[in-house]
């Protein structure tokens, strides 16, 4: 144990004796550093070890010395009116629409605009003078002017107590030209809808952009000034400092620094300059920490005209979005700058719109004024170009200036073919037709030539109003020839000059089923496009006869005919066991085909059998028509001729028992049953009796199939229908030994106009019974069908006074008897 012990004392005197040493060596090391550094790096040697040690303390925050130096200023933005037309108020749900009728866009032609507009008029008019009053009111409070810069006409008529507008937007004006020269598409103007996208999610102001060098420093701007390195610790500290309205900025410790009107670079050198004349050894590092906002005025044909706080590093374009636009009765193209009276630049939008050229969208300034003037000379395009739009136009702008506008013609455009549609005053409207060859160099014409150094017949001036439209070429190719029928690969070739019948036409061409001994050329004269057809002997052509060699011309197309017929399909459907389509042979007969099929099934009835033949249904369905024809004229005349009858006996006594009236009405119900019977026939049918396959085969009912034919074998039927003139037309249950008469009592009996001699039964299979029908069963699937009776009938009325005079008549006959025998 002493041992133990004596050990474990030894080790802790060693490490007594090793942290004395390290102690003692770490002093010294101090003692020597304190000679040889500096005075400033050993402070700030310590300093670093006293804040590893105790942690950071509150002088490491950062100093804002204004506590309004870093609120955000975004300026407020009110949204922008929708693109679309007002509602109507709340008060007056159509005072809107009338009040101002002529704002919608319309597309009608002018009479019937006229119409519309004197209707609304009428119905302004006609409203009580509160109602057009309050309307007034509640439009004249809307402090948001339409889209597209429609204002109220100070010139245009009065109706009641309010003024209407008169005035048609450019869009409107060439959308009504369109129309009525039968042009597709309605065309809008160019660039007004790239501010109408931007303004989906609102202005953004500028506020993350870096300042450049140039920026000049304002009051409200603050700046963020980072110090370190510096000996006195109490001066490595980051500062934020606003510029105060005297162009100044404090520092604590260093003073005030005049940077106001310096641009940021000279400010820096400034502020450099300051610390460097009381710090011997320092590193910074300046930049900006809050822009200032400045007030600009966005005035003219604008969407939301008014003053406008800004950024500092807003440019005309973001003025312009916090405006919402211009209005599209406003310019482009002639954007002006105003600063302290003078114009400072002029913008034109078409330069960043379609080449990205932003040079001349300059920074604004604080009370700049951004004027934006009513549009110029404007003109439209549309047809075979890449960009269909209303242009607004530069002065003197000619027909190569339009077409860059438009993005150069489309690759199926006419290069021969332009028409302007101008206005020329006292003319009215005049077509010009211009030649576009000489504007397009190269053969696509995709890149148009804007020299102007053509005449003006080739390159005209494009005036105010124009509408430019561009024609496509035919779809119809011109330098073809085609191959047709039995080839390999028909379809269009390239026709080349002196090309002959065997250089598109081959042995390898052809299929096997082609017929070799004759073949065609369908010529058409593309001239007046009359067809020509010439006959050749392929096999000829092929051994190298010159004279089957024609020449050919375009739109030449050779037929080579098959020697192959396409099969013969019928279709068998219903109570069949394999229905679907089957090629028959020439010849083939029904009974055959039905054994191909399997034969029927057992739920199958054989006795109602539909045969429909398509050859037939042709026949029968023209034969109709011309029975409906003849029918319909046979009764027209006998109408017409009861009407000449009738008038030839107005105002005397009637010859007949029966009014022409009543003839009339009899020839009007057969011509309504003489088309329900037309209605009701069933085209095509042909009447087939089949019991069985074994008792069809070689017999009458056989019949030779065709191509087309259709059997449809249905399931057996459990009914008799009665229709025509009975009480209660219906379907009742077969049951076996039932007569007709049983059926006709079932249907309540007949009706009193019925024709009983007439009634007749169309058997399931087709055939039509009506002989002897009371002495035969009814079998299941009959339709019995009761004809009505059409017969003339006198009014009781009138028959007494046809007895009346009849006997009138005999009276004085016999009195006038009576007379002469006296005398």
């Amino acid at each position: 144990m002493s041992a133990g012990k004596r050990s474990v004392e030894a080790r802790a005197v060693r490490m007594i004796r090793d942290a004395t040493g390290s102690l003692l060596r770490g002093i010294v090391w101090v003692l020597v550093l304190s000679i040889l550094l500096p005075p400033g790096i050993m402070a700030q040697t310590l300093e670093d070890l006293r804040r590893a040690q105790v942690g950071a303390n509150a002088e490491d925050q950062i100093i804002v010395t204004d506590p309004t130096a870093l609120q955000e200023r975004v300026p407020t933005q009110v949204p922008c009116p929708s693109p679309v037309q007002p509602s109507r108020t709340q008060d007056d749900p159509g005072s809107l629409d009338e009040l101002w009728p002529f704002e919608t866009n319309t597309l009608l032609p002018s009479s019937i605009d006229q119409r519309m507009r004197q209707e609304r008029e009428r119905r302004i008019q006609l409203r009580p003078r509160e109602t057009a009053q309050r309307a007034e009111d509640s439009s004249s409070k809307s402090s948001e002017p339409r889209l597209g810069g429609i204002r109220r006409d100070q010139d245009a008529p009065v109706v009641g107590d309010r003024r209407l507008a008169r005035n048609y937007t450019i869009e409107e004006s060439f959308a009504q030209f369109s129309v009525l020269q039968n042009l597709r598409g309605q065309l809008s103007q160019y660039g007004y809808d790239f501010f109408f996208d931007a303004q989906a999610t609102g202005f953004a102001p500028v506020k993350d952009a870096p300042v450049g060098p140039d920026y000049v420093i304002g009051p409200a701007d603050s700046l963020a000034v980072h110090v370190w390195n510096v000996p006195d610790p109490r001066l490595n500290r980051s500062y934020i400092v606003p510029v105060g309205r005297d162009g100044t900025l404090v520092i604590p410790r260093i003073g005030a620094i005049p940077v106001g009107g310096l641009t940021f670079s000279q400010a820096e050198q400034a502020i450099t300059g300051r610390l460097r004349s009381h710090l011997k050894r320092f590193e910074v590092h300046i930049a900006m920490a809050r822009l200032r906002t400045i007030k600009v005025f966005v005035v003219g044909e604008v969407v939301r005209p008014g003053a406008y706080e800004l950024s500092s590093l807003a440019t005309v374009s973001n003025a312009l979005y916090a405006a919402c636009g211009p209005a599209k009765s406003g310019s482009l193209r002639e954007i002006k700058v105003v600063r302290d009276g003078n114009t400072l630049t002029i913008l034109d939008l078409y330069e960043f719109l379609l080449d990205g050229d932003r040079t001349h969208d300059q920074r604004l300034q604080a009370g700049d004024v951004i004027v934006i003037p009513p549009i110029g000379q404007v003109a439209a395009i549309s047809g075979a170009v890449k960009r269909s739009a209303i242009y607004e136009l530069k002065p003197k702008s000619r027909l190569s200036d339009m077409l860059r506008l438009a993005g150069g013609i489309t690759a199926v455009a006419d290069r021969h073919r332009c028409h302007i549609y101008r206005i020329e005053p006292g003319k009215g409207r005049v077509l010009l037709d211009v030649d576009l060859g000489p504007l397009l160099p190269g053969p696509g014409g995709q890149q148009p030539n804007n020299k102007n150094d053509h005449p003006l017949h080739v390159d005209p001036i494009i005036k105010d109003g124009d509408y430019l439209r561009i024609n496509a070429l035919p779809t119809q190719v011109a330098n073809v020839v085609s191959l047709a029928g039995a080839v390999k690969s028909p379809g269009p070739y390239q026709f080349r000059p002196g090309m002959k019948l065997g250089d598109i036409l081959s042995p390898s061409q052809l299929t096997m089923d082609a017929y070799l001994d004759q073949a065609e050329i369908v010529r058409t004269d593309p001239v007046n496009y009359q067809t020509q057809v010439i006959q050749f002997n392929p096999m000829e052509l092929f051994r190298g006869k010159e004279e089957a060699n024609f020449r050919l011309q375009r739109l030449d197309q050779i037929v080579v005919q098959s020697q192959v017929r396409p099969p013969n399909l019928v279709f068998l459907n219903g109570e069949v066991k394999r229905p679907g389509y089957y090629t028959i042979e020439q010849g083939e007969r029904l009974s055959s085909v039905l054994t191909r099929a399997g034969g029927f099934t057992d739920n199958a009835f054989p006795q109602g059998l539909v045969f429909i033949r398509e050859s037939l249904r042709d026949q029968q369905q023209a034969q109709l028509q011309r029975f409906i024809a003849s029918e319909r004229q046979r009764l027209t005349a006998e109408s017409a001729g009861i009407a000449a009858g009738a008038a030839a006996v107005a105002g005397g006594a009637p010859v007949t028992t029966s009014s022409p009236g009543a003839q009339q009405q009899v020839l009007a119900l057969r011509l309504q049953q003489l088309e329900t019977i037309a209605s009701r026939v069933e085209l095509g049918r042909v009447v087939v009796h089949v019991d069985s396959i074994e008792q069809l085969r070689d017999t009458e009912d056989d019949l030779r199939l065709k191509s087309g034919d259709s059997v449809t074998i249905p399931q057996p039927p459990q009914t008799v229908s009665i229709i025509g003139a009975v009480k209660n037309p219906s379907s009742f249950v077969h049951r076996t030994g039932l007569a007709l008469e049983d059926y006709l009592y079932q249907a309540g009996g007949l009706t009193e106009d019925a024709n009983e001699d007439q009634i007749y039964v169309v058997r399931a299979n087709g055939s039509t019974d009506s002989a002897y029908l009371s002495l035969k069963h009814m079998e299941s699937g009959d339709t019995v069908v009761v004809p009505q009776k059409v017969e003339e009938k006198t009014p009781k009325l009138a028959l007494w006074q046809s007895v009346a005079s009849i006997i009138g008549s005999v009276a004085l006959a016999a009195a006038g008897i009576a007379v002469i025998g006296n005398n």
